[in-house]
């Protein structure tokens, strides 16, 4: 995340204040499997080089798991597909921290890992805790902000932005006999800087 910032000095006292200088931005760094996708991840990686040369272009990506994919996966025992969960806003007592509270789960059921994204309300949010139901099947997780809205929990929340490559576009070099890579970074960028966005989808 990167967080433009001015530094302001006082005058009079002396003090130095921060404040926003722009809006945050998310930047992210990507290593591409040539042989990913069952050995096609070099071609796509080409063509999206092809569609992001010249003009203003961007992608849109899509935020993954932090965690290993295996240990983020729902736990055996429990479909919490086959049900529906509601998250009730709330305070947690203990931290202060805003919550989503969580009822009617199994007993030390791991509801949601640090780190995983999950919705209510259509709003996207990232558990700060991990979060595994008491004995009364009530877990709490704790979030970064104030969550105004109860509703239905879904666990397969995911964030999306726009953005653009820095540094320009990767080549990969081909191994003999061995993977190769793709490297990227990449800026998140607003549609009101470019205009709006005109958005399509090259690869269905």
């Amino acid at each position: 995340m990167q967080q433009p910032v001015a530094v302001l000095r006082s005058a009079l006292s002396g003090k130095e204040q921060m404040q926003a200088s722009h809006p945050e931005r998310r930047k992210v760094s990507l290593d591409v499997s040539a042989l990913a996708r069952g050995r096609i991840g070099g071609g796509y990686m080409d063509m999206l080089g092809r569609l992001l040369m010249g003009g203003i272009h961007a992608v849109r990506l899509y935020s993954w798991s932090p965690n290993w994919h295996l240990d983020a996966e729902p736990q055996p025992g429990f479909n919490w597909l086959s049900m529906t969960l509601t998250a009730t806003a709330t305070v947690d007592a203990a931290t202060g921290m805003g919550a989503y509270r969580v009822t009617n789960l199994p007993p030390g059921y791991p509801l949601i890992c640090p780190g995983e994204r999950f919705t209510v309300g259509g709003i996207v949010w990232q558990a700060v805790n991990m979060a595994v139901a008491d004995d009364a099947g009530i877990a709490l997780i704790r979030v970064i902000g104030t969550p105004a809205l109860s509703g239905t929990l879904s666990l397969d929340g995911q964030e999306s932005a726009a953005f653009r490559p820095d540094g320009g576009i990767p080549v990969g070099d081909q191994a003999v006999g061995a993977d190769w890579t793709y490297s990227w970074t990449f800026t998140e960028v607003f549609a009101d800087e470019v205009g709006g966005f005109v958005e399509i989808d090259p690869w269905t």
